[in-house]
């Protein structure tokens, strides 16, 4: 009873996330993925510069004890890096995990850089180890870090690199022969100046603190590169939602339009459109005498070759109801050809049903037919639903003509009817070809509806060009 409770909890909480929360949820486990890749690129990324830096060894310094403890500490290196690359390779290489694998490798580093060599021949004073700008090998592995796309990861090494940097010259500094003169408030003459500066135990305090803030800076730079990355990141992301979004409605051509535009449907308005309905005669019969995965199949072979005569046609998808599909032209913004590109749009879905029925004789299947309606007139449009389900709607009496002209279909005989209104305002564009084909069936009483439509229609035994 509790695992039920708890199951349903759930699913009410995920029900009460609202739309931005649940895009932000996919986004970071996008990210999440994305860091584990990281991980990968930077295994990589710092195996050559590992790679590099032991060539270099290899050929420059002789063979002894010294460069053999070298080439060991890049072992460690390479050893570490392995251990965290098959930690996100099974996706087990979670924040905390990173962190100490990362500040264990900037320890390593700082220690080989500052602490004096068991195996070397001779011992410099330590304050020389600070003057050979070690720290910058540090600025590397900050670097590396930004490839897993984490802004803590990042900041995290500028730190622990700061700190560990700043322990090294305080260590450092405390050794009996250091030389460390307070530069903040004594005055020294060049001389003298140079005196300290030449002087192989000296620590240059100032350049420290300078180092270590330099650390930080680059930190933080890098920090705010992997931020901005990542907002580009969920800016492109809801871009490519919104035009997924508007692709599932509109032609390639309207949605480039629509995705460029702020507003891109502007207030609810009024506005002249061409409304067609389409739907597949017997489909009840259809789905009682087929399997389900059948039925779906066929729904949406359907639908998918009805929007492509739709879109080819500059063409909204209005809808999918069913075995039926609703599309409109003229929309988000009409043009004088609407009503003449909705004629050749129910034309040519007639042959795109012939081509498929071609297509399901030879595989051996029954062939379908369908009946479509097309009507032009005032409609209202604009977008409805809420924040979780929002779409774009044309509501309005052209739309309930125009299905009742569909269903008038069945009665005439006919493939296609059309209302007057959809003849009147192609041949007023200029396009008199559009109508080709169609016959004046007067005046027709509808369903719902007090006035008398005028119909023209296709007979179904007709199949010309579109």
């Amino acid at each position: 009873m509790r695992v039920f409770e708890q199951s349903r909890s759930a699913v009410a909480k995920r029900a009460g996330q609202s739309l931005d929360e649940r895009r932000r949820n996919r986004l970071r486990a996008l990210i999440a993925s994305t860091e584990n890749e990281g991980a990968r690129l930077q295994f990589w990324a710092r195996n050559g510069a590992l790679a590099a830096i032991a060539l270099v060894i290899i050929l420059v310094f002789k063979w002894d004890a010294q460069m053999l403890y070298v080439l060991s500490a890049l072992a460690v290196f390479f050893l570490t890096g392995l251990f965290s690359y098959r930690l996100a390779i099974a996706g087990k290489r979670k924040m905390p995990i990173g962190l100490i694998l990362g500040v264990l490798d900037i320890v390593l580093l700082t220690f080989l850089m500052v602490a004096p060599s068991p195996f070397a021949e001779f011992e410099p004073p330590a304050a020389i180890a600070l003057r050979e700008g070690g720290f910058k090998y540090l600025l590397i592995f900050i670097c590396l870090g930004a490839l897993s796309l984490s802004v803590r990861y990042a900041v995290y090494l500028g730190t622990a690199a700061a700190i560990s940097w700043g322990l090294a010259v305080l260590w450092v500094a405390e050794r009996p022969q250091s030389i460390v003169p307070n530069l903040f408030h004594q005055h020294f003459d060049p001389k003298e100046w140079m005196r300290l500066y030449l002087d192989p135990n000296f620590v240059n305090v100032t350049e420290q603190v300078v180092n270590v803030a330099l650390i930080l800076i680059v930190a933080g730079i890098i920090g705010t590169v992997v931020l901005r990355a990542r907002n580009l990141a969920d800016e492109y992301t809801k871009a490519e939602r919104a035009r997924y979004n508007l692709s599932r409605h509109f032609s390639p051509n309207v949605v480039d339009v629509l995705a460029a535009a702020d507003e891109p449907f502007g207030p609810i308005r009024r506005q002249d459109l061409a409304v067609i309905f389409a739907d597949i005669i017997g489909f009840t019969a259809y789905t009682e005498d087929h399997p389900a995965e059948q039925v779906f199949q066929l729904l949406r072979e359907f639908h998918r070759r009805m929007e492509a005569v739709v879109f080819d046609h500059k063409g909204t998808v209005d809808n999918y109801i069913g075995d039926c599909i609703m599309a409109t032209f003229g929309v988000p913004n009409p043009a004088p050809d609407d009503a003449a590109r909705a004629l050749r749009a129910t034309r040519a879905m007639i042959l795109a049903l012939d081509e498929w029925n071609d297509e399901r004789a030879a595989a051996g299947a029954e062939p379908i037919d369908i009946r479509v309606g097309c009507q032009f007139g005032p409609v209202v449009i604009g977008a409805i639903g809420s924040e979780r389900n929002l779409s774009f709607a044309a509501v309005g009496d052209t739309c309930n003509v125009a299905s009742r002209l569909q269903n008038l279909c069945r009665e005439l005989d006919a493939e296609i009817c059309v209302g007057a209104a959809v003849i009147e305002a192609a041949i007023a564009a200029g396009d008199h070809q559009a109508s080709a084909g169609f016959i004046n069936h007067g005046a027709v009483a509808v369903r719902g509806r007090d006035a008398l439509v005028d119909v023209w229609y296709r007979p179904k035994r007709e199949r010309m060009a579109a």
